[in-house]
């Protein structure tokens, strides 16, 4: 008999990129391979028409936080948690003459219910075992390879939990949101999130402010979009004002001239 209850968060999740099938695909942790990863920084490069590889990491890094939407989706709504480790997710190869918006999937697709037992114990071993145990290791891996701050690569990750939480979850009833999106920001220690003193998330979050009467929040750091084939640059981008000739005139963004923050974060 089928579990009606299991299609139904299936379904859901495929809103957020989630495919039972993919094409042409990698497991991610094949880039922790620096061969493999390499190869993959050229190909994205071409498909996306980025100008070198740190442009190319960091949007690969907006693609990949939906990773971190699917599995804070799942624990906020549900109660439940999908197997995030890194051998467990495949995602779809970048495609000449195709966007690359690639969708993912899991090895094992269970869902694992939480128990019912200390909430907060279990909260926090899930969000150690996405970020620390797999975001921040492939962060680590990018800024290592290509020279790329970590600061922009956080920052990419983040704006798209502002996005579960803020737009996504904002009407929703759920007793956890609020709770499990304050968590994230400001009471998850550091070192749930790898080899750092504070929480990397919660330097990011500031009051919207209104611009050409729309609510945006303007980024601390330039995700070097601007520099793709499109040229099109982000509408909460920090440059905005300081751009010259259509470049960023601070390149990577305010906090990114202050190297040594990256190893403090």
């Amino acid at each position: 008999m089928v579990n009606k209850s299991r299609v139904d968060e299936k379904a859901q999740l495929q809103k957020y990129r989630l495919k039972p099938n993919l094409g042409k695909s990698f497991h991610v942790i094949e880039l922790l391979d620096d061969r493999f990863l390499q190869e993959f920084l050229k190909k994205l490069s071409d498909v996306m028409g980025a100008p070198n590889e740190k442009a190319a990491a960091s949007m690969f890094i907006k693609r990949y936080a939906f990773v971190a939407v699917l599995s804070l989706y799942s624990m906020t709504v549900w109660n439940k948690r999908l197997d995030v480790s890194l051998p467990n997710i495949k995602m779809e190869m970048p495609e000449p003459g195709k966007d690359w918006l690639p969708s993912f999937s899991l090895v094992n697709e269970t869902l694992q219910s939480w128990n019912g037992q200390d909430r907060t114990k279990w909260r926090k071993e899930m969000v150690n075992s996405l970020f620390a145990e797999n975001i921040e290791i492939l962060i680590q891996k990018l800024a290592k390879t290509t020279g790329i701050s970590k600061l922009i690569l956080w920052e990419n990750i983040a704006v798209y939990l502002f996005w579960l939480y803020e737009t996504e979850l904002k009407n929703s009833k759920l007793t956890n949101g609020v709770e499990d999106f304050t968590y994230l920001l400001f009471e998850a220690e550091g070192p749930l999130f790898g080899a750092y003193n504070l929480n990397p998330l919660h330097r990011y979050y500031k009051i919207n402010v209104v611009e050409w009467d729309n609510e945006v929040r303007i980024r601390n750091t330039c995700c070097f979009s601007y520099q793709l084939r499109a040229g099109k640059r982000c509408k909460t981008c920090p440059c905005t004002q300081n751009a010259i000739d259509g470049r960023c005139q601070s390149g990577e963004g305010i906090y990114c001239t202050i190297r040594s923050v990256d190893r403090k974060i």
